[in-house]
């Protein structure tokens, strides 16, 4: 026992902690050194800077009148409904207000100096109000009201209420035949959005829940709408000189720098087009395009192709969507609120609900059918001996396709075992179809948001930025598409405000520059600030898309286990508060 036991005596204590005391003065002498190297560095590095800035503050001194001046001219390619709530955002002053609202030394100027000319091009021939299906505004509304209270108050009336989403399955133990006839289902959730809105407190009552209509009472921001009936309202409510530069038919293929020469020196971007148009100079270009966003092209390679080949940033979910739009009929009774029923049938499930296209308008009915692409296991696909299949369409331009799509669609949800009192008759009485691929972008990307263009004697300074779809493309199953769009620009058009009020400030009196040190910082400021922009929205996007992705999978489960276990998860989240949780994160605006 004595032989196993550690002896300690005096000594040896005395030898140990004097053994400690030389390790931490050796640990404290190399971080020493360490600091002194790093410095030594750094003070070289300084050094070598400053003989380049010495070599160069005539260049940059002649330069910096030039270069040091706010964003003035502003392309946005795509109008659909993240450019239109650029543009307007961009040319409104409430907007512009609260971005530099708290900022205590805002140089005001009013007038010209402050306004920002927007140009916005389409590769659609025309803005078809008729194109698309519903959507659900949320977090979308509250940035509207920051963007522009009175448009805010166009889209809401232009809306139906959203008052409740119900998800519903049909019961386990009940006989094929009577599930696919009469379409018994139980409910497995329910959500009352206002009482959810309000009980949730915190941000969420505060950015969801206004004053109503002549300040009367509590409005929830939450609306059904039409995709068309949006972007008509978001179009005609632009300022006229605006709307004036709407230019459709407009095929971006080509980003590059202005010529010095050509503007004077001022630089800038010039925006070429598929029908050898070009236009510009602009201060910064916008890539609101869509999913398959030439711009984002551009940010990614520095280069557009034109051989018409798809590009490779986009994912395929190996997830369809059939939709059916009935418009509103003279005889329908006239509705005041919506709410979207949610049906899970065998390895599909079905929406069902009325969306609002206008005041004293008879409301749309829409129905959706959500199924996995029988050639694809999730993104991959496969394999097979037959001929190769053509890659599915993601159909961005929402081409309406009534024999291919009508045909297979009741007779799909009748195999799937979704109930057709109401989502069949709407497919039946519905006029326009449409079908999409569901694809969504990789959220981590080593480009980013943003890109510099530079070059042909260009200062920089001048960026290409991506916002919407182009920026963050994700799978429709939260709702979220639109609502992420309009709250990326407000946040984009924030972030320009408070750039150009930093030139303001930055500049004296005389409108010279006031050192070469503020003239190197203020080329730092802009990049900063769309670096800023882009990781507050990459955040709430990037939740938002994987959530999205798990969600589609889930609810389109495959025959058996996989089904059952989806009804069951959902029973368990609206039982427990997942699903209000779930829904109240991704509506609650973040910008």
């Amino acid at each position: 026992m004595m032989r196993n036991m550690p002896f300690f005596n005096c000594n040896d204590t005395h030898a140990r902690k004097k053994l400690n005391h030389r390790r931490q003065k050796a640990r404290k002498l190399l971080l020493l050194k360490l600091q002194i190297l790093l410095a030594i560095s750094f003070c070289s590095c300084c050094g070598f800077c400053d003989a380049i800035s010495s070599s160069s503050t005539m260049t940059m001194t002649n330069n910096a009148a030039s270069s040091l001046k706010p964003i003035k001219r502003v392309a946005i390619i795509g109008s659909g409904i993240c450019g239109l709530s650029l543009a307007h955002a961009l040319t409104n002053n409430s907007c512009r207000n609260s971005a530099t609202s708290s900022t205590t030394t805002v140089t005001t100027r009013g007038g010209d100096d402050e306004k920002i000319d927007v140009c916005l091009y389409d590769s659609r021939e025309f803005l078809d109000c008729k194109s698309g299906a519903g959507v659900q505004l949320t977090g979308g509304l509250s940035a509207l009201k920051k963007i522009n209270p009175a448009l805010y108050r166009e889209v809401y009336d232009t809306g139906l209420p959203l008052k409740t989403i119900r998800s519903r399955a049909k019961p386990w133990f009940t006989s094929t035949s009577s599930n696919k006839s009469d379409g018994d289902f139980s409910t497995l959730l329910e959500l009352g959005l206002e009482e959810t809105i309000k009980k949730a407190g915190g941000d969420t009552r505060k950015k969801l829940i206004t004053l109503g209509k002549d300040g009367k009472g509590e409005e929830v921001m939450a609306t059904a709408i039409m995709r068309g009936a949006l972007q008509e309202t978001l179009f005609k409510n632009l300022p006229k000189e605006t709307s004036d530069n709407v230019k459709f038919g407009k095929t971006l293929v080509g980003i590059k720098p202005a010529k010095a020469a050509a503007t004077e020196g001022k630089g800038g971007i010039i925006c070429v087009f598929e029908d050898g148009s070009e236009d510009g100079p602009f201060d910064m270009v916008v890539g609101s395009d869509g999913i398959n966003s030439a711009v984002k092209e551009y940010v990614d390679t520095g280069n557009i192709t034109i051989d018409g080949k798809k590009r490779e940033t986009t994912i395929y979910s190996g997830i369809r969507i059939q939709y059916a739009v009935q418009d509103g009929q003279p005889e329908d009774e006239q509705k005041d609120s919506a709410e979207l029923v949610q049906y899970f049938g065998d390895a599909a499930y079905s929406l069902a609900g009325l969306y609002g296209v206008g005041k004293n308008k008879k409301p749309t009915k829409a129905a959706y059918l959500i199924f996995k692409d029988k050639n694809y296991i999730g993104t991959i696909k496969k394999i097979r001996k037959t001929a190769t299949r053509q890659e599915p369409s993601e159909n961005s331009d929402w081409n309406q396709e009534t024999e291919s799509v009508g045909s297979l669609m009741y007779s799909r949800m009748k195999d799937c075992g979704v109930p057709d009192q109401q989502v069949g008759p709407i497919i039946q009485n519905s006029d326009r179809f449409f079908e999409l691929g569901v694809y969504f972008h990789n959220p981590f990307s080593f480009n980013g948001w943003s890109r510099e263009v530079r070059g042909n004697g260009n200062g920089g300074n001048c960026y290409a930025v991506l916002a919407g779809d182009a920026a963050h493309a994700m799978p429709p199953f939260l709702g979220q598409g639109a609502n992420q769009a309009v709250q990326d620009s407000y946040c984009l058009a924030t972030t320009i405000f408070q750039h150009n009020d930093d030139i303001r400030r930055r500049l004296s009196t005389d409108n010279k520059c006031l050192s070469v040190e503020g003239e190197l910082k203020r080329e730092l400021s802009l990049r900063i600030l769309l670096k800023e922009y882009e990781r507050k929205r990459w955040v709430p996007t990037a939740s938002i898309t994987f959530k999205s992705i798990f969600l589609g999978y889930l609810e389109t489960g495959e025959d058996g286990f996989l089904s059952k276990f989806r009804d069951s998860f959902f029973k368990v989240a609206g039982k427990v508060g997942i699903a209000q949780k779930v829904f109240l994160d991704a509506a609650t605006p973040k910008f």
